[in-house]
């Protein structure tokens, strides 16, 4: 880690009122103060949006935005257990984002319009 975020943790995880899992929760390679911690968090974002979006109509939905959003899923689902530390919460997320992705493909095809703008 570099900049801030370094002694940011260190000032943070220096109070005396932290438990001890509370400080090592605090200083590991997944904790709040790294990328690994957050990105899940925006990624569910993006799957609660989607899931919302299956009460519209077939019509309203992307079908390239569909597929970008799947596509993406299933290349980070992979992508998760390349990159070290594993982050099982990055891989659940993922996988429920291509889930969502697929499953409005899925809509879009049973309805005959998978290919239509």
């Amino acid at each position: 880690m570099f900049g801030i975020v370094p002694k940011l943790q260190q000032y943070v995880c220096a109070w005396n009122f932290w438990p001890a899992f509370m400080k090592k929760f605090l200083m590991s390679e997944k904790g709040p103060f790294t990328i690994f911690f957050w990105t899940p968090l925006a990624k569910w974002g993006i799957s609660i949006a989607n899931i919302g979006d299956m009460r519209k109509p077939v019509e309203q939905v992307n079908t390239l935005q569909q597929c970008v959003i799947a596509w993406t899923g299933l290349l980070f689902t992979r992508w998760c257990f390349i990159i070290r530390p594993r982050v099982y919460s990055l891989v659940i997320c993922n996988f429920c984002m291509a889930q969502t992705g697929l499953y409005q493909l899925y809509r879009k095809h049973q309805q005959g319009k998978l290919f239509t703008r």
